[in-house]
């Protein structure tokens, strides 16, 4: 398919990632937990005796001065994450 400007060129069409990595998200989004990628099997089992499972919500509530950690809004309490290792949730946005 030829991009309709004239060009010539393939039209790309960017998709939206509803599937965000933990370490892409900004204050303010709101994200819920679909699940877990591959990593460390005991940092998941620490993640999920947190109450991290799926189908709870977090909000990204503020940013450490030099981005990481994040610190996220979580059932009734917050929590800080550091970003490459909450990257193994599998992540939707709300």
């Amino acid at each position: 398919m030829s991009c309709s400007c004239g060009c010539g060129g393939k039209s790309q069409v960017k998709k939206w990632s509803t599937e965000p990595k933990f370490s892409e998200l900004k204050k303010g989004d709101k994200v819920e937990i679909v699940g877990y990628n591959e990593g460390d099997s005991a940092y998941k089992s620490k993640l999920l005796s947190m109450g991290l499972v799926r189908g709870v919500q977090i909000e990204v509530l503020q940013a450490a001065p030099l981005g990481d950690p994040i610190e996220v809004g979580v059932l009734s309490y917050r929590l800080s994450l550091r970003k490459e290792e909450a990257n193994v949730l599998k992540l939707r946005r709300v």
